[in-house]
């Protein structure tokens, strides 16, 4: 798939907009992350994810199926996914059960269902849409690009790395408020109500 080459100089509330317009239509809230692979100059190609980004979920699932590099730039190269690691398709039926009536889990422990298929990740261009994998710098793959909440990493020396993303209102001086480009007041005082930092921390994945 082609990597998305995003000039961020103003551009990340765009962004924003095309993630939620193209990924979240059914306005499901998950545990969104973004998973990218560090390349030899420092720069992140990453992909969005839309389910299971904390480090118990998402975190345990890259560290123990997404290894090698190969396997990682495959993962990422799917673009974006409302899912790393289901069961599920965009047509999956109803749950199976057995004559107890009890959810039927497979060895991984996901629930099975009709229609659905050994356990991969789940793109949003099965369906035909979703984003294509955003090739940027490290700083700008550790913003919240499409509000997500943490960040993996997978380093040039083969380690899984997670951060996650703490969002912090940050006060906006009469002078900041004139370089936003409104005209006016009521525009400008609306856009100060979004403006928002985001602080990476280091978050280590459990074992």
């Amino acid at each position: 798939m082609p990597v998305l080459q995003v000039d961020f100089d103003g551009c990340q509330g765009a962004l924003a907009g095309l993630c939620w317009s193209q990924v979240n239509h059914h306005r499901l809230m998950g545990t969104r992350s973004r998973i990218g692979i560090e390349l030899s100059d420092h720069s992140v190609v990453s992909s969005y994810c839309h389910w299971d980004g904390y480090p118990s979920g998402n975190g345990r699932t890259l560290v123990k199926h997404y290894q090698d590099r190969e396997a990682v730039k495959a993962l990422i190269d799917g673009g974006s996914m409302s899912s790393v690691r289901t069961r599920n398709t965009w047509n999956s039926g109803s749950a199976l059960r057995d004559e107890n009536g009890e959810y039927i889990r497979d060895a991984e422990g996901f629930m099975m269902s009709e229609g659905d298929r050994e356990p991969q990740p789940q793109y949003h261009s099965e369906r035909g849409d979703g984003m294509e994998p955003m090739h940027s710098s490290f700083d700008q793959f550790t913003k919240d690009n499409c509000d997500e909440e943490y960040v993996y990493l997978y380093s040039l020396n083969g380690e899984w790395k997670c951060w996650e993303l703490e969002r912090r209102e940050i006060e906006v001086t009469e002078n900041d408020k004139l370089t936003l480009g409104h005209d006016s007041k009521d525009e400008i005082d609306e856009v100060l109500t979004m403006r928002w930092y985001t602080y990476p921390n280091r978050t280590e994945i459990p074992a």
